[in-house]
């Protein structure tokens, strides 16, 4: 019989521009009968996920492709669909869950390519993730937290980036629930659509609206599990003003229905969506 343990934790406010939160997943069990028993399906969330994964090794089921993560630290770039990750027995991972515009800040590398991808953290953000990973071994999420927020306060100090208007349009957009189409972002930021679609591509790993659509199912989703409100008055809210325009965007997104997504969503993904402050 497996057990799972799911925690996640607040960063501090120093961090809190930078990070959603933090969580800490085990699961122990019997490897020989099932060596990857325990299956996690999540919604996109617009975020990027760092992870210190400290036994065995992850696999992560897309829709059209599946990858074997065995980093010790990893890094999984902007979600456009529902995925998959599959955690072995005796299974031990921290992750880091960054708010939209850190990984950017973080690695030169065009987040754009890491979408629906996750690639190797210690060598293409900072070679003291590796030693880092090694300190927290065997320690609790209280100690990982502490210890990651030292070395992000000081990869924070030694970017010194200031705001970009990508930031601001990603406020924007979590501001309005995703309710906000693309030209009126532009105009609202005072640059032209093309710029944004462009900037935003780069620096997010999106375009503004597929980020909106995500923002905007998300809550949708959120609100359904929490207030069993039907479907139709909160379609509405969210200005869908027909079953089947959500249904085209819902099924882009997962391949699947909301009730099917309802019928096999576990209790760690609800607990992302809850987390996830939009």
């Amino acid at each position: 019989m497996a057990t799972h343990d799911f925690i996640t934790k607040a960063p501090s406010k120093l961090l809190e521009p930078y990070v959603y939160f933090y969580f800490q997943q085990k699961i122990s069990g019997d490897r020989q009968k099932n060596p990857h028993l325990y299956r996690q399906t999540t919604l996109p969330t617009g975020c990027v996920f760092l992870g210190f994964n400290f036994n065995g090794s992850l696999v992560f089921d897309y829709s059209d492709q599946i990858g074997l993560i065995d980093y010790p630290v990893y890094i999984a770039g902007q979600q456009d669909c529902m995925y998959a990750m599959e955690m072995p027995q005796d299974s031990d991972l921290f992750g880091v869950v960054l708010k939209p515009t850190t990984a950017c800040r973080l690695t030169r590398i065009p987040i754009n390519e890491l979408r629906n991808f996750a690639i190797e953290a210690n060598y293409h953000l900072d070679k003291s993730l590796k030693e880092l990973h090694g300190k927290m071994m065997g320690s609790d999420i209280n100690s990982r937290v502490l210890l990651f927020e030292q070395w992000l306060g000081s990869q924070v100090l030694k970017q010194r980036q200031d705001p970009v208007f990508t930031d601001w349009a990603v406020e924007e957009i979590i501001n309005r629930k995703g309710i906000i189409h693309t030209n009126t972002l532009a105009r609202t930021l005072k640059v032209s659509e093309r710029h944004l679609q462009r900037a935003f591509k780069e620096r997010i790993g999106l375009r503004p609206h597929q980020y909106a659509t995500i923002v905007k199912v998300n809550h949708i989703v959120n609100d359904f599990n929490r207030t069993k409100a039907p479907l139709i008055d909160l379609l509405c809210q969210y200005e869908y003003y027909d079953k089947s325009h959500f249904r085209k965007q819902f099924r882009a997104i997962t391949h699947t229905t909301l009730s099917s997504y309802m019928g096999f969503q576990n209790e760690a993904a609800q607990s992302f969506l809850k987390q996830i402050a939009f």
